[in-house]
């Protein structure tokens, strides 16, 4: 289940990803793009997934300005913990930024750490790594299923089944988002792409 890609410096040295390509982790309940879908698709949020601007936890997106982190105080914790090795870390901080009176601070951005780890540094080979990591996500998708589940997932497996999904079916888009894109595009001559 790993993914082993080849360091083009070294052939014998290996590193591995047992995460899926395209993954990223968050730590809130929530992105705040579901929160703009939401409030695009005219559907309410999930209960305790995003807050209003003076933190009230509300359930609509016209109100959400910011998701809520998972896990109540102790994912605060590790979101602020995230927030200090993503943002300040790499001279970029969102969370001051955000909350600041200047407005540019709003705009959305992107910031990330990125962390290479050599297995083998730890002692091991990449292989046993890369066995060790497939014994412990076969022994994950063994685990018994939860009433009204259609399976035990790891981080990634459904986002890349889903991406495999729309690429073959084409991505769902909501009629009032159609609609807007369809305005926009007509508006710059551009004619939009048929539906799947």
């Amino acid at each position: 289940m790993p993914r082993t890609c080849r360091d083009d410096r070294r052939d014998d040295r290996r590193w591995v990803a047992p995460i899926r390509s395209g993954a990223h982790r968050a730590t809130a309940t929530i992105a705040l793009g579901r929160i703009h879908q939401a409030k695009a698709n005219g559907t309410p949020l999930p209960e305790n997934a995003a807050a209003t601007a003076d933190g009230t936890p509300t359930t609509d997106p016209g109100q959400a300005v910011m998701p809520l982190p998972l896990g109540g105080a102790k994912g605060s914790g590790m979101s602020l913990a995230f927030e200090l090795l993503t943002s300040v870390l790499v001279g970029a901080p969102i969370l001051s930024s955000f909350h600041s009176d200047d407005q540019a601070g709003r705009e959305h951005r992107q910031n990330a750490l990125l962390t290479a780890l050599d297995p083998t540094s730890f002692g091991g080979s990449a292989a046993d790594f890369t066995a060790a990591v497939d014994d412990t996500l076969g022994t994950l998708k063994s685990l018994s299923v939860a009433d009204g589940a259609d399976g035990v997932y790891y981080p990634g497996e459904r986002s890349a089944a889903l991406a495999v999904e729309r690429a073959a079916n084409g991505v769902p888009v909501a009629p009032k988002v159609r609609r807007d894109l369809t305005a926009r595009a007509a508006e710059y001559g551009i004619t939009p792409p048929g539906t799947v």
